[in-house]
């Protein structure tokens, strides 16, 4: 799994994989942080705002924001 920490976020890029690959590996992640901890995944998969709205949604994580830049989201929710 590849991610960075960057501005007290940490970066989970999923580049490349289609659904529910991006949001199988947020998930991973999220078991490894505390509350409080902000995500933000980059995401080419269209399909992932869906995804990680209702993945927060029945997670009870706050959806934060998604910005969309061409092909490529930028998706932010805190555990």
């Amino acid at each position: 799994m590849k991610y960075a920490v960057e501005n007290n976020e940490i970066e989970l890029d999923t580049s490349g994989t289609e659904c529910p690959i991006p949001v199988l590996k947020a998930r991973k992640l999220t078991q490894t942080v505390s509350k409080g901890t902000i995500i933000k995944v980059i995401a080419t998969d269209p399909l992932a705002e869906a995804d990680f709205r209702h993945y927060c949604e029945q997670s009870k994580y706050e959806f934060i924001n998604i910005k969309k830049d061409k092909n490529i989201l930028y998706i932010r929710f805190k555990i």
